[in-house]
């Protein structure tokens, strides 16, 4: 009797342990998802910040960092830390700005941004100065309301490139561009597209945008398209996410929001019209980019307002 007692007990006590298991693995939310918004260590919660690396392959990369700020003075000041010295989660990227510079002020002024670093800074390698000047601009940029840079070293403002001595013309904007490809035949009518591709380092997908200079008279959109199909970078190691066959039908701009008509190839699964979320983000991160509207309505020849996509 007291054999079959133990055996009840040891019973209940394995299936109790089981039970208390699988709680724990359906209420613990996964970390598996592409971008965290939040991480938790040590019981302190950290918010998800951008800020602008490079990868293996050159390129200045948009990759997430955590840490928390409680202005937008501390926000600039932790982000430009990582472009000096670099994030230890971020194994696969490389800071830009020379280790031992010291960034002695911040000030912002309504969509203003002043930086002004000591002689450090001057000691970046000429291969990767201008790398450098687009990272800051566009780390600094990447918060809502922030659109011009001034950099200053040692308060006198940085007017040239360290090496090449190119003209460096404040305030900086994001119009400096960001890994810059050209397809020009002349000085003349030159414009600029900015298109985001998708990368991965292994473990994470992340984010390259590329700005392309060209002279020729076509839409924006048209370029985008073109650019992110996927044969078209994939000797660059850039990945559009786009079938080549994908057509863009049509495309029209109403009430601040912009109607994308395609062929079916924009869905990744047509019999149940699905279009992958990377492909949206791409596609409404370089529309927003070189579009001033609100939103993005993604529609085929045959079925209206598929999905949308409203700016943040």
């Amino acid at each position: 009797m007291e054999k079959i007692k133990k055996y009840f007990v040891n019973k209940i006590v394995v299936w109790t342990i089981i039970f208390v298991l699988l709680m724990l693995f359906y209420l613990v939310p996964s970390n598996n998802s592409k971008f965290n918004y939040e991480v938790t260590n040590d019981e302190i919660e950290y918010e998800s910040n951008v800020v602008y690396l490079m990868d293996d392959d050159n390129y200045v990369s948009k990759v997430i960092s955590y840490f928390n700020s409680e202005t937008i003075v501390d926000d600039i000041k932790s982000k430009i830390n990582i472009l000096i010295n670099g994030d230890s989660s971020l194994k696969s990227f490389y800071s830009l700005i020379p280790k031992g510079t010291i960034l002695k002020s911040v000030k912002v002024e309504k969509d203003n941004v002043y930086l002004d670093f000591n002689k450090e800074i001057l000691n970046v390698n000429e291969y990767i100065e201008e790398s450098m000047i687009e990272s800051i601009i566009w780390t600094v940029t990447e918060t809502n309301g922030l659109n011009n840079v001034y950099i200053s070293v040692d308060g006198e403002l940085l007017k040239e490139l360290p090496n090449s001595k190119k003209e460096l013309s404040m305030p900086l904007t994001r119009e400096y561009g960001i890994n810059k490809k050209y397809d020009i035949s002349s000085l003349n009518d030159i414009d600029k597209t900015i298109i985001y591709f998708s990368k991965s380092d292994g473990e994470n997908t992340y984010y390259v945008p590329v700005t392309k200079i060209t002279n020729m008279a076509t839409d924006k959109i048209d370029i985008i398209i073109e650019e992110l199909k996927s044969s078209i970078n994939a000797q660059d190691n850039l990945n559009g996410l786009i079938p080549d066959n994908l057509k863009l039908v049509s495309s029209n701009i109403d009430d601040n929001k912009m109607n994308l008509v395609f062929n079916n190839y924009i869905f990744n699964d047509s019999s149940k019209k699905v279009i992958l979320e990377e492909v949206k983000y791409i596609l409404s991160e370089s529309v927003f980019a070189n579009y001033d509207i609100d939103e993005i309505i993604f529609n085929t020849e045959n079925d209206k307002n598929i999905d949308r996509v409203v700016k943040k």
